[in-house]
């Protein structure tokens, strides 16, 4: 699919396919076309990517790409691609022929097998919705109709791995596991010199997100599947959230003037694009900023602390030190995810906190 009609049709066909649907929020189709531009989108200056849509009596049924990503390949599973982006009407043919297409551009780059969904890349959405459909979609998070696992499944595609998402509201009775468990952690944590746990700085953009972007790399560069994100790629994500992130909710632990560890709950600004159908035009500007004040869920997206302080229950301090900036921005509800199933040191940190799991996304994988 190379031709602008081709590719207009590709951006186009979740509009109308998750039309009538109470739980899918339309992204903006601004940002949407600007993820397909590699001036707009760094994430595409290394990736190969090929893109195909599905046709059936002249209408567009169904979309697919795959992405050769070297850097994952070269990390975690060597010869591998991805396919990412998939959606479909409830039709094993289209499905099939969707996957055949995208196995296809695959194979003759040299993959031996196929890992997905991936939507570009692991910093993007990853994961095939499987429990968990009563909930609205958070912000970066997947979404697709449940009927998806069986399409995905009946093209030969079997469990890699499980992410889970977790809920925290403000009205869950703290046990007292959470209280042991932050208090042992402030004891440990009192044996580094200096620590401070401090909102980020909005006087100071540029350096705080220069800061995260290092803090990133280092803390989950142990976490399967993680791929160092570039700093053109961070810089333009960062971007993105600039509108309406609010720095009391981002937390930054520092040693002796160090950083040491982070945490980021973002708010959920899926809630107010609900209803916008993915446009600013003519009055969704003005219905978008009323909004955004109003928020009143989040998604805590990234929680991680250095190598050097895992163990120590840093994690945990952060975790506790984000509550009360939750709960007075009046947050109702903060889904924590995406966690995954084998990572037991955060999942015990999140699990302390009597955070239940709500979600969970599966990782696909194939041979070819």
């Amino acid at each position: 699919m190379e031709d602008r009609a081709a590719g207009k049709a590709f951006l186009d066909l979740p509009y109308a396919l998750y039309r009538g649907d109470p739980h899918w929020v339309p992204p903006l189709r601004m940002t949407e076309r600007r993820r397909w531009s590699a001036r707009h989108n760094a994430t595409l200056r290394t990736r190969s990517v090929r893109r195909f849509v599905a046709r059936r009596q002249g209408g567009v049924v169904g979309r697919i790409a795959a992405v050769v990503d070297e850097a994952f390949a070269g990390r975690w599973c060597p010869g591998s691609g991805l396919f990412g982006f998939f959606e479909s009407v409830d039709d094993e043919r289209i499905s099939h022929a969707l996957f055949a297409a995208a196995e296809a551009a695959l194979k003759a780059q040299g993959v031996r097998q196929v890992l997905g969904p991936v939507n570009l890349s692991t910093q993007d959405e990853v994961g095939l919705l499987v429990d968990g459909f009563a909930l609205p979609p958070t912000v970066l998070s997947p979404y697709n109709p449940p009927y998806y696992e069986r399409l995905v499944e009946d093209a030969g595609y079997a469990k890699v791995r499980d992410y889970h998402a977790y809920l925290w509201t403000p009205d869950q009775r703290r046990s007292p596991a959470v209280d042991r468990v932050v208090a042992a952690a402030t004891r440990r944590a009192g044996g580094f010199a200096g620590l401070v746990l401090r909102p980020a700085d909005p006087r100071r953009w540029d350096d705080e997100v220069r800061k995260l972007h290092r803090l990133y790399n280092s803390a989950f560069a142990g976490v399967w599947g993680f791929v160092p994100i570039s700093w053109d790629e961070f810089a333009q994500r960062a971007k993105e959230f600039k509108a309406f992130y609010r720095p009391e909710l981002v937390i930054v632990a520092e040693v002796e003037g160090e950083p040491a560890g982070f945490g980021l709950l973002l708010p959920d600004i899926n809630e107010a694009l609900a209803g916008l159908n993915g446009r600013l035009l003519p009055f969704g500007w003005l219905r978008l900023m009323r909004r955004v004040p109003r928020i009143g869920s989040g998604r805590l997206i990234l929680l991680g602390v250095l190598p050097a302080y895992k163990g120590h229950g840093l994690a945990a301090l952060i975790a506790d030190r984000m509550i009360e900036p939750a709960r007075k921005a009046g947050l109702q509800r903060v889904e924590l995810s995406l966690v995954l199933e084998d990572n037991r040191p955060m999942s015990n940190v999140i699990r302390a906190f009597g955070c239940p799991v709500v979600k969970t996304f599966r990782l696909y994988g194939k041979s070819l």
